[in-house]
């Protein structure tokens, strides 16, 4: 079932289009139910597999750097975090600048934010 549902997220954001799938799940970017926001995550690193990670870059920095929600800063993180689980060695052409845009969590005033941004560079 998660292998179709992958499918599915990867079709329709061939489909649809960046723009769409962000202004589709950008709400749930702070959600306060961390749930829901890991599951956003996950659907964000399948459409980056899909549509390519240099796509999502200006994305993930103005996530990752939210003032507004530490939410959207943890989502953002977690979502930098599932694209490497997802894409493995083929996200290592990005690596220099995801870990740029991953690594002010260290020095958030947010434990959980701190936290993630450790997990995701570990």
């Amino acid at each position: 079932a998660r292998i179709e549902g992958r499918e599915i997220i990867s079709n329709l954001a061939k489909a649809a289009g960046l723009a769409t799938m962000i202004a589709t799940m950008r709400p749930d970017i702070d959600n306060p139910d961390e749930y829901v926001r890991n599951t956003t995550s996950r659907a964000f690193a399948v459409v980056a597999s899909a549509l390519g990670v240099p796509a999502l870059l200006p994305f993930l920095k103005a996530v990752c750097r939210s003032r507004k929600s530490w939410q959207a800063r943890h989502t953002g993180i977690k979502i930098v975090q599932q694209v490497a689980v997802l894409m493995g060695c083929a996200v290592l052409p990005y690596l220099r600048e995801l870990v740029e845009i991953v690594g002010r969590g260290l020095t958030d005033d947010q434990q959980k934010v701190r936290t993630i941004t450790a997990l995701t560079l570990s």
